[in-house]
């Protein structure tokens, strides 16, 4: 058994894993997309994509200095100490974990694009894709990102291509987009709302300690995952939006195979619906191996039990990714029936929370540790702080405002759980002291042989 996780992941298989973390199954959630901000939600996604640029690069210089498994919980804790890093830890939880109904539930309802399935049915299948994929996320990292590699560039060639046979059809007309039904306003709350979607980007710290290749390029991985996202989102916004009208992507609970078979092309829509499916796949690995990794680093900084941060011999937190599994199993049984809207502002609350906080960690950690080796260095960076901050608070405003009682219910209890974790962490400080000391990783506790291992 290895005392580390194992370096496996090359640039390419980087890029598939955070763009495979932020597209995902839009064809069943576009319908949303279209309803708050109308063609124009392809403007909303670029907006947001611009801004979420400077938090790209400030994720880069702190990926590249500390590039150790639990990411932003490690750099918040060094800028704001143990408890702030704690309550960080547990927000991103959530970010991965939510994902998980989202995904397979997204899978299962594109199955109903090929054979009438029920509500039940759809939850039966989601929870049988979860278990099965536990016992694939405890086998060798390698084996998952070939995989990963292989579905995520075939998916995205067959969306490219989908579109632009949709555009080339005969029935597509630009004069057809009805770009901006709510007006300014739907333009901007898609920007805030639309977060989501780019929840993805921030999956690279999580994985950083196991790249195969140099952490001062890791700027590539973000802005090729995020540049893959809005090509395939802005796209298909365009593409559908240029032949049917709202109310009939309203009427529909698919909608890309749909349009696909309002062309007369059945035969795309299936193959649509088969690159969705595998699509999906990509992104319920990298929410999967991100949140494992997020638990492994709490335990590394004893945050959490010492379970977590235990690998089995294939180098993979077995204990950790046991946890995620049995999360996201509950919450895709308990998800209701209209989760696209519920699952979106709950995600840019935590989302806007978690950024906001590494903002300001960026920040912080500048000038409090200067002298740290930032092989990855961000320019400007008190403007790309503003920027993010500004950013940030518009997520949180957007989101908070659109969150009813039920959304606001399930978040109380989810932050009440956490503070039980966090109050049973404090009592074992106490009974267990050297056991459950405070660690902070960063460069100046993590041994020279470890940095080595970690960053070449």
């Amino acid at each position: 058994m290895d005392n580390g996780l194992r370096k496996a992941i090359r640039l390419p298989g980087m890029i598939a894993m955070a763009a495979g973390g932020m597209i995902a199954a839009w064809m069943v959630e576009i319908k949303y997309w279209f309803e708050v901000g109308g063609g124009g939600a392809a403007l909303s996604l670029l907006t947001c994509a611009i801004l979420i640029l400077p938090l790209c690069f400030m994720y880069t210089e702190l990926t590249s200095m500390m590039p150790y498994a639990g990411g932003q919980n490690i750099w918040i804790t060094n800028a704001f100490g143990f408890n702030t890093g704690f309550a960080s830890c547990w927000v991103i939880m959530l970010l991965y974990i939510m994902a998980m109904p989202t995904v397979s539930m997204g899978i299962a309802s594109m199955l109903g694009y090929l054979f009438p399935i029920t509500a039940t049915q759809i939850k039966i299948i989601a929870a049988v894709l979860l278990v099965l994929w536990y016992f694939l996320t405890n086998f060798e990292l390698k084996l998952l990102t070939k995989l990963q590699n292989i579905c995520f560039w075939s998916t995205l060639i067959v969306a490219v291509v989908a579109d632009i046979i949709f555009i080339c059809s005969g029935k597509w007309s630009f004069s057809n987009i009805e770009w901006f039904p709510n007006g300014f306003n739907g333009y901007t709350a898609g920007i805030g709302l639309l977060i989501m979607k780019f929840v993805g980007f921030d999956l690279i710290p999580q994985l950083s300690e196991e790249a195969n290749f140099p952490k001062k390029h890791l700027w590539k991985a973000f802005l090729g995952a995020l540049g893959c996202t809005v090509l395939v989102y802005g796209l298909a916004v365009v593409a559908i939006g240029g032949i049917v009208s709202l109310d009939w992507i309203d009427s529909v609970n698919i909608v890309d195979p749909k349009v696909a078979d309002f062309l007369g092309l059945h035969w795309l829509g299936i193959l649509i619906v088969v690159m969705g499916v595998l699509t999906c796949i990509t992104t319920l690995s990298s929410f999967w191996l991100s949140a494992s990794r997020i638990l492994y680093g709490a335990a590394k900084q004893h945050q959490m039990t010492s379970k977590f941060a235990k690998l089995n011999k294939h180098g993979q937190p077995q204990f950790a990714n046991l946890i995620v599994g049995i999360f996201s199993i509950y919450f895709t049984i308990f998800a209701p029936e209209a989760w696209v809207n519920y699952i979106y502002v709950i995600y840019g609350v935590a989302a806007g929370f978690v950024y906001l906080l590494v903002t300001l960690s960026f920040l912080k950690l500048r000038k409090s540790h200067p002298e740290w080796e930032r092989p990855y260095k961000a320019k400007a960076g008190v403007v790309m702080g503003i920027i993010g901050i500004l950013f940030c608070a518009w997520i949180l405003w957007t989101n908070g405002t659109a969150m009813g009682k039920a959304e606001w219910i399930v978040l109380l209890i989810y932050l009440a759980i956490g503070l039980i974790l966090w109050g049973y962490a404090k009592m074992m400080q106490k009974k267990k002291p050297e056991e459950w000391a405070p660690v902070v990783i960063n460069p100046e506790t993590v041994s020279k042989e470890e940095a080595k291992n970690i960053v070449q």
